[in-house]
Formats: structure tokens, sequence, C-alpha cells
């Protein structure tokens, strides 16, 4: 499954693929730009390259496809209201249904983490890497918050328990925070916020304390919420949103990033492009 590029220290020192260059440009995914490397379509400040694996500055080098210049575009920020029944993954080899049938074709974006199939909630879209690899990076600390229905309200001590810290794969996991929010006539739902971004690590928790899961919704991501955006639906975050979630990312002293396309701050119904959306089951987990 694919996700947004990572920038690694090699592609810093020595450069970036010339397909993924091509394809974070929104020219073509990155099986198509293979296909125009090979066919000799793409020249690198003047000189026809057809090697795949070429790797290229993309802040200096002069890239051209079919003799036009490839431009970096604008850096888009959106954030969705996940239904279930979409894998978080810009293509599935299986022909499930994806999250990016629910969003605008142009420019190219990539999920920032990752939601289950069956999970709701918050999920953020961006072609801005640096943005997307601080998101999802420990050290910067960002908090997600996840509210979890559960049948039965859960004993004191259970909740002391996860306050506490609980071993995820011989990692200690310990909850920024983790208390009950309120009851429902569903049940009691609890809100947990976490650092980690470990594969399905709320559902984890709550069973290794033996506390049910109805639903879980992923609500909020730093000072990004999901209120206001209806199920299914995506925006384009606010400048406000954006300075803060670059305030909270050490980003806030850099140049601007350019802003945002498309209708700012409004929310789009967005319905799958191929396929009509799937019934909503139950919520289930994060992967981030």
């Amino acid at each position: 499954m694919m996700g947004f590029p990572m920038t690694t220290q090699g592609d810093q020192r020595q450069g970036q693929r010339l397909q993924r260059v091509l394809a974070e440009r929104g020219v073509a995914s990155r099986r198509k730009a293979e296909e125009l490397i090979r066919a000799g379509r793409v020249t690198v400040d003047g000189a026809v390259v057809t090697e795949l694996g070429t790797r290229v500055d993309p802040d200096r080098a002069e890239i051209r496809v079919d003799g036009k210049p490839v431009r970096r575009q604008p850096f888009r920020y959106i954030v969705m209201n996940k239904p279930s029944g979409f894998i978080t993954t810009t293509s599935d080899e299986r022909d499930r249904l994806t999250v990016m049938e629910l969003l605008p074709q142009s420019p190219r974006l990539y999920p920032v983490g990752r939601l289950d199939r069956d999970t709701e909630g918050l999920l953020l879209f961006t072609n801005d890497g640096e943005v997307a690899n601080r998101v999802m990076h420990p050290r910067y600390e960002l908090t997600k918050e996840y509210l979890v229905l559960t049948p039965v309200k859960p004993r004191e001590a259970t909740m002391a328990r996860v306050r506490a810290g609980l071993d995820i794969d011989g990692k200690k996991v310990v909850p920024h925070e983790f208390r009950i929010v309120r009851e429902t006539p569903r049940g009691v739902l609890l809100s947990v916020v976490l650092h980690e971004g470990m594969n399905r690590v709320v559902r984890r928790m709550m069973e290794a304390v033996n506390i049910p899961v109805i639903d879980l919704r992923r609500v909020r991501i730093g000072p990004l919420s999901v209120a206001g955006i209806p199920r299914g639906a995506h925006r384009d975050l606010t400048p406000g949103e954006l300075a803060s979630l670059l305030q909270a990312l050490h980003l806030e002293s850099r140049a601007s990033p350019g802003h945002p396309s498309g209708p700012g701050g409004r929310s789009e119904r967005s319905g799958a492009r191929k396929r009509a959306p799937a019934k909503r089951p139950t919520p289930r987990e994060e992967r981030s």
C-alpha cells in the first residue's frame, strides 16, 4: 500500500528519484511516470533521461515532460471526515474503495497516517512532505484524540491501569489523557489522547484491559478538529488552522507554504468517483 512519500536523509543528500518527483508534482502516478521516463519523454536540465531510479534535486533541476516544464504545485492541505468502508491508501491491488476516491483528482495529495477501513474520523491530506513527516514523527509530539464507545463503564482500577501505561509490542504506551466523557444510551464514551502512532494502538490498549469497543473514531490531530465536517466530506484548512498546525510543528518561521486552492474552509460533500460509499458499519481503529 502506498502512502505519503517520506523524505529521508538519503534523499536529501542524493536527491529524489525522478519518477517520485513527477508523481509528487501531479504529472502522473509513479507507475505512469516510469513509463514516461522509459519512453524518453522526460528531460532533466536539457538531457533526456531514460534510466529509472535517476536521482535529481527537485529544487534546482529543470524537469520537462514532452518539452513542457514540470513545476512544483502550490501546497494544499485538506481535512476529511473519513467514512467507514474506505481504506487509507493511494491505490489498492484488490480493487477496494480507497479514500482517494473521495478527493479531487488534482493536485495529487497523500494521506498523512492511516485509519483502518471501518474507522471514521479525521484524516489529513497534503502534498507538503515536510508537514506530513512532522505530523507522523513522534519527536513533534502531536497529540491525536480518539473517542471510544464501550457498553459498560470501566472500573476505576481499569482506568488507572491505562493511565499508568500498557505494554504494547514491548513498548510502554502511556496516554497523554484517558477519561470518561459521558454516558449515552448506547454506552459510555471514553476519550484517549496519544502521541504514539503504532498500528491499531487504541484498540490494542482497550483489548489489553478488556474494555470492549463498539465504536472508535479519531476526532482531533493536534490543533485540527473534525467538528463541523459531515461524514464523507472534506475541506481545505482555513488560514488560521494552517497557521496553528505550522506552529505546533515548529514551522511557523518558515516561508509561506502557499495558499490552499479551491473553496477555502468550505465543506465539500464527497461521493466516490467510481462507486457509491459503503454503508456505515461500526468504526474500528487507527493505523497511524
